[in-house]
């Protein structure tokens, strides 16, 4: 795409790899003025060491304090013209029922998985709705996941409930803040070979990560829905997963990963 945002703000979250990294990347090349959010300073630094237009800023979007240190940073460039929100956390211990005790998800992490991927997504939209409505309006593009929208093999139980209260979030709120002039849209990428995926207690293939949505494609297409003029709902699939996440008659390299066989 070539579509002109210079002398816009973008404030990206998760800014310091995967597909905020990726997001980033693209927007920068667009001319915006682009911030990069996130828990670790070397990772953003890393960020903005790929174009000159992006701005590193320490953010935990769990935190209402550090977004409002954050947004102060931010302010003093103007109100932002968009936000892109990719942060997301997952665990190894996703399972609700497991023969290995090391599997089941945790009192702690099923609240640090709610307190970033729910409320941390809460927390940006508060932050960033006043001053883009006294703008005059502005876009925000949510990551959630398939795994909010139907039945995903490897996700969990911890991030598949954050991600259908997402889903529902945004649904919910879409309308709300279209009469203020902002455009909300969701993005549902599948499988996606994100830093995230190091996480699963079965690592996958490096057949099954080729397989997958790259960054790169994840970037694209942020910027693709962020400058669309309406809401869109976009759910994005590797060629080898149907919608939901359920093993195709066909030739599958992520079956390996959910750590299954014929029983001897």
């Amino acid at each position: 795409m070539s579509i002109d945002w210079t002398g816009k703000n973008v404030i990206i979250t998760g800014g310091g790899g995967g597909m905020g990294q990726a997001a980033a990347k693209v927007f920068a090349e667009a001319g915006a003025r682009t911030f990069v959010l996130g828990r670790t300073l070397d990772s953003l630094n890393e960020s903005a060491a790929l174009s000159e237009n992006i701005i590193p800023i320490a953010c935990d979007v769990a935190d209402n304090e550090s977004i409002d240190s954050a947004m102060v940073e931010i302010l003093k460039h103007g109100a932002p013209d968009a936000l892109i929100h990719t942060a997301g956390i997952n665990t190894a211990d996703r399972f609700m029922g497991h023969e290995d005790p090391a599997r089941l998800a945790s009192a702690e992490t099923w609240q640090n998985v709610m307190d970033i991927n729910v409320l941390g997504v809460v927390n940006m939209i508060r932050a960033v709705t006043k001053p883009m409505s006294d703008n005059g309006g502005g876009k925000i593009v949510v990551v959630s996941s398939t795994a909010g929208h139907g039945f995903d093999s490897f996700a969990g139980v911890p991030y598949t409930a954050s991600k259908w209260a997402v889903h529902g979030l945004l649904f919910t709120a879409r309308a709300q803040l279209s009469a203020q002039g902002i455009v909300l849209s969701e993005y549902a990428p599948g499988e996606a070979n994100t830093p995230i995926v190091d996480k699963r207690p079965v690592l996958p293939t490096e057949e099954h990560r080729n397989g997958m949505i790259q960054t790169e494609d994840c970037g694209e297409t942020l910027f693709f829905i962020a400058n669309q003029a309406h809401n869109m709902s976009v759910i994005q699939l590797p060629a080898y997963q149907p919608f939901g996440g359920m093993p195709p008659e066909i030739p599958a390299p992520w079956l390996a990963g959910l750590d299954i066989g014929q029983k001897s």
